[in-house]
Parts: structure tokens; sequence; C-alpha cells
């Protein structure tokens, strides 16, 4: 009998570290961000965690007070989560996505600037710890170093979920930049490898490898709406130099550039270009009002949502592109004075 009473007691005390290991505590202040926010009429006021991957919740929603977040809970293994704060704007809600890594221990996250440093566990010491090197060579201007800082930290962690944010921060804005990436992918584990923010990057990876190029002929595609099918081919190649942008209403770069669209299209209609608008990732009224607001002359293919970047591999906006006029394109990511450059070049 007491043989078995210390066996239980024991089994017990065992049970109570394990549960003690598990124990995982959250906290910040977030001050900083909800002051700036605020100079934007954005109010920041619910925050929950979630899964990074699936944004499944992974707690209830708690309301922001005094600008401060405390959360605990229970974790089995590390896992790649984000805090989700709630913010409040002019027509309607959005959220904001903080990653780090769930695990066990006292997880601290501190806004620095325009950015957060998670703190306080293994991994997100080692996540925090790379991202500070990385950042310092990008200052230093070695992206060499920066790069390979990445490629030894990724091989290092190929079985942590540290792994799945670093591989999504390696340069890819080249053909053999992706390939190298994806090969990188390839030599993590396979739970990395699985990961739906891995899967999620390596489609937009194999889809920027067979996107168009300069000096590729222009894919079509066709969008609806309002009883109406557009196609892109209604405006490139037929014969005419064709600038386009790939803009959304809510895009502040997007919408700085909408000046220097309509003062190329009302400096070179009359020698044949034609400027298109291709309003991707928008709401369609949006769309419409920001043509209003911005007073552009020229036509749009609205409603494309992601059927555009994805044919195109465009991962951010704005995108202004020039066609030849057998469709050909002749220059992609435009912006500024590049834009007048270019066509000055062609029209001379």
């Amino acid at each position: 009998m007491k043989k078995a009473i210390i066996t239980l007691m024991l089994a017990f005390t065992s049970m109570v570290g394990w549960a003690q290991k598990s124990n995982y505590t959250i906290k910040a202040d977030i001050t900083p961000m909800v002051e700036e926010m605020a100079k934007h009429n954005v109010v920041i006021d619910t925050f929950y965690l979630a899964d990074y991957g699936s944004q499944k919740p992974i707690t209830k929603k708690y309301a922001l007070k005094n600008n401060k977040i405390n959360i605990k809970g229970k974790v089995g293994k590390p896992q790649l989560a984000a805090l989700e704060l709630r913010m409040r704007i002019t027509g309607g809600v959005r959220t904001n996505h903080i990653p780090f890594i769930l695990e066990a221990g006292n997880i601290t996250i501190k806004m620095d600037g325009h950015s957060c440093i998670v703190a306080g566990t293994p991994l997100n010491d080692a996540l925090s710890g790379v991202t500070r090197e990385y950042g310092q060579a990008h200052q230093d201007g070695d992206s060499g170093k920066a790069r390979q800082l990445l490629r030894d930290y990724i091989l290092k962690h190929r079985d942590d979920p540290t792994a799945v944010l670093m591989l999504t921060a390696m340069e890819h804005s080249t053909t053999n930049d992706a390939k190298n990436v994806l090969a990188l992918i390839g030599q993590c584990s396979e739970e990395v490898q699985q990961h739906p923010t891995t899967i999620q990057f390596a489609q937009r990876l194999n889809t920027q490898i067979n996107s168009p190029k300069e000096g590729d002929k222009f894919k079509d595609f066709a969008v609806e709406y309002d009883g109406k099918t557009t196609r892109f081919s209604d405006y490139v190649g037929k014969g005419q130099y064709v600038l386009v942008d790939f803009w959304a209403s809510w895009c502040g770069p997007c919408r700085a550039e909408i000046p220097n669209l309509i003062a190329a299209y009302n400096k070179y209609k009359e020698k044949g270009l034609v400027v298109l608008g291709v309003a991707v990732s928008d709401k369609p009224e949006a769309t419409l009002k920001a043509i209003k607001d911005e007073k552009i002359p020229y036509p749009q293919i609205i409603n494309s949502q992601q059927i555009a970047t994805n044919l195109y591999g465009i991962r951010g906006i704005p995108e202004i592109m020039l066609f030849g006029p057998d469709g050909t394109i002749l220059k992609q990511g435009l912006r500024g004075k590049d834009i007048e450059n270019k066509l000055a070049e062609i029209f001379k």
C-alpha cells in the first residue's frame, strides 16, 4: 500500500512538473502602436492569439485595457502563432498580425519604433537575434552577409517553426533567387515543408518562376464585373504601347503613383500610348470611388482580385509594366521618374 502511494505521488509530481513546463505567459505594452494608430483615426480594441498558418483562434478574444496585453495558457510543442490586434478604422475592421513562436515560458513583446521584439524563450530569442544581425548587415550594405545569415539560420533550425518565418524572409525577387529558396525548403524537415505558410510560399515561388518576364509575351486573363467580361487582350497586343498599373484603392504608394500615370497619359496619348489600370484585391465600390476622387481619365479593369497578380507573379503593388505593340513586356517595376524616362526614350 505504501509503495502504491509513493508511486502515485511520484506520478502526480511528474504531472505537475510537465504542467509547469507547458505554461506560457505573454506580456506586452503596445502604447507606442496605439498612439501611432490614433494619429490615423485607428483604434485597437481587441486582441487574441491565432495559429499563424490557418489563422484559427488559439485563445478567446480579450478587450484591450490600458494598452496592456497579458495572456496565459498551456502549449505542447512550440508552434508558429500570431498576436492578432483588431483595429477599428473608418469603414470597417482590420487585423494586424505579430508573428512569434508560442512555447513554454515567459514571452515578452516590446515595441521598438515600427517593429516588435519578441523575447524571453529559446526560439523567440534565437529569432530576435538573427533578425537583429540581418538588419545590421543590411544597414551596413552587406546584402551577401544578410543572405548567408538567413541561410545558415534556416539550415541550423530546419526542424523547428522559426525556419518557416525565415524562409519567407529570404530574397526571392529574381527567378534564380526563387529557385534557390525552393531548394532550401527541400532541405528542411517535413514539418517545416508541410506548414501551411511554407506551402503557400512555395506556390508563390513556383508562380513567380513561371510568370511572364521582360521579353516575354503577355498572358491574357478575363474579369467579370457588372455583367460584363473584360479581357486583358482588349487593350494589350493591339499594336500600341500600353502602360499598365496594377493597383488598389487602399494602397498608399499606388495612389501616390497615379499623378505620374495621369501625366504620362496626357503627354503621350496622342502619340499612341494607352494607359490601363487593373484593380487588384479591392472592392469594386472602393475602386470606383478612388477613380472618381483621383480623377483618373484612363480605362480600368475592375474586380480582378487575385487573378492578375497570381498570373503575373506580382508580390507587391503598385506594379507598373510597359507592354510593346505586339504585347511583349518591355519593362517591369516602373515608378516615379522612371515612367517618364522610359516613355521619353520610346516616343522621342
